[in-house]
């Protein structure tokens, strides 16, 4: 068998891809496994022993033509094809795509062959786009920001591959010893981040080092980073002057991170790669999840991974989180600490009651749990609505044989709209829209009666889904005072 698996996002994501790869190569042992990534993020595949081969989509040289002054389309392309057919011509048994990303959707419907099969997002003929397996379809509606979901995502890619982890998927790679100097006993810390918007300033790093060293005079603090990030280790050092540091941001080549990480205290950083490789090397991780993430999905795997959230840096007291930095290293698990757990949710940490109530909405929509239980009178009338709303649009979908899509479509298109209100309006009732719009992406092309016979199993499902919120009709007349409107 032959296995191409498609990674194109950035370095932290490949890392989050590697147990999985070990697992697949525990599960196909026999199998030739190819790993394509971008070539700026290929240094993350250093050390990475469950791959056969490791191959690169040159973004740069097929983009290269539109950005020059004149746009030079047909040059980019004939560079993408040539790509395409390179890879076409390995002739895969099964590509599976990682990425959950537009742009990985075409590459992978390009590549694939008639017997191929396919795991993760592509393209129908007609280039819409095809959820082929159930956990796509789950990606698709439920994780990313400010959705419901509670799986991480190293655990989605096991769920896609059908595999369990085992100890060794998550194992360090032997890179063999490095030239770098380290104090016997020390604490790394990442200047930056994956991206700008979720990192801290050299100013504040100062001050929460400045709290930190006067508990922990002498520790050493081992900085890390990128080239570009030099300039905020030198401004970092500059506002903590009392700390004694060990600066080697830009020194290092990415694998070599591992060894640096592997034998510190504790490992202090926002969102990023680092992160992720402390999760390989099973360091203590302190994660600075800031502002638009979902730590649920990318935050630290190592068995004593804890998590301090602040919506911005402007919410943040150095002090205070140079206070419980001190404290962790003394053992103590301070309150506003996301703590590691095990099992399907990866971290401990109270819900609202509408995100409990989401996460167990998902978990019955997914799992076969129980459906929650409705607090809300806003629930059982958003429910009620939803109910109303998809029973039209059944009936509207039934007509389309006889009336014509012309007819019936602006009727439908204004059917979803209110459905979209009420997913704002009653946002526990969202995962079960979500759910119903991504079941609706996966009705492929046809002819018009299988297409209409699709849709209609789908608002089926989902009013049967809705059942557990529907008052009997004895209720139903009890309540017929009550305002329905949300």
């Amino acid at each position: 068998m032959k296995i191409l698996v498609i990674q194109l996002a950035r370095l932290g994501d490949i890392y989050m891809t590697w147990p999985a790869l070990r697992g697949l190569r525990r599960m196909h042992p026999n199998a030739e496994i190819h790993l394509l990534t971008r070539p700026r993020f290929e240094g993350a595949v250093e050390g990475l022993t469950a791959i056969d081969r490791h191959l690169s989509l040159p973004v740069s040289t097929i983009l290269a033509p539109l950005v020059q002054e004149e746009a030079d389309v047909e040059t980019s392309l004939e560079r993408l094809n040539s790509v395409v057919e390179d890879l076409r011509a390995e002739n895969y048994d099964w590509i599976i795509n990682l990425t959950f990303s537009p742009a990985s959707s075409y590459l992978t419907h390009a590549i694939q062959g008639l017997s191929t099969t396919v795991t993760g997002y592509s393209r129908y003929n007609d280039g819409t786009l095809c959820l082929a397996d159930e956990v796509s379809s789950y990606f698709y509606a439920q994780v990313g920001i400010g959705k419901a979901n509670r799986v991480h995502i190293s655990d989605v890619f096991a769920s896609m591959l059908d595999l369990q982890y085992i100890e060794q998927d998550w194992a360090a790679p032997a890179l063999g010893n490095t030239a770098i100097s380290l104090p016997d006993c020390y604490m790394v810390l990442h200047v930056g981040a994956s991206e700008k918007q979720k990192s801290l300033s050299p100013q504040v790093w100062g001050r929460v080092i400045n709290y930190f060293s006067k508990r922990y005079e002498g520790l050493p603090i081992v900085l890390i980073g990128a080239p570009n990030e030099m300039a905020l280790a030198e401004e970092i050092q500059k506002a903590a002057p009392q700390a004694h540091f060990v600066n080697l941001v830009g020194q290092t080549k990415i694998s070599e991170l591992f060894s640096v990480i592997q034998e510190a205290e504790l490992l202090v950083g926002c969102d990023s790669a680092p992160i992720h490789m402390a999760s390989l090397t099973d360091t203590p991780t302190f994660n600075v999840s800031v502002g638009n993430v979902n730590f649920w999905e990318t935050g630290p795997k190592a068995s004593l991974g804890f998590i301090y959230r602040i919506e911005d840096e402007a919410s943040l007291v150095p002090e205070r989180m140079g206070e419980v930095l001190a404290l962790l290293l003394e053992g103590q698990v301070s309150p506003e600490l996301i703590t590691r757990t095990g099992g399907l949710v990866s971290y401990d940490r109270p819900d609202t009651v509408i995100e409990r109530f989401q996460w167990d909405f998902v978990q019955a929509l997914y799992l076969g749990g129980a459906y929650p239980m409705a607090e809300r009178i806003e629930i059982i009338q958003g429910a009620i609505q939803l109910q109303d709303i998809n029973t039209f649009a059944m009936e509207q979908i039934a007509l389309v044989p006889e009336k014509g899509l012309q007819l019936i479509g602006p009727l439908l298109d204004r059917a979803e709209e209110v459905i979209q209100n009420i997913s704002q309006m009653v946002p526990e009732l969202s995962p079960l829209i979500s759910w119903y719009q991504a079941e609706k992406v996966r009705i492929g092309p046809g002819s018009l009666g299988e297409i209409c016979a699709a849709a209609l199993n789908v608002h089926d499902r989902m009013a049967r889904h809705l059942e557990a919120y529907i008052p009997h009709e004895a209720l139903m007349q009890e309540e017929e005072g009550v305002d329905g409107t949300l």
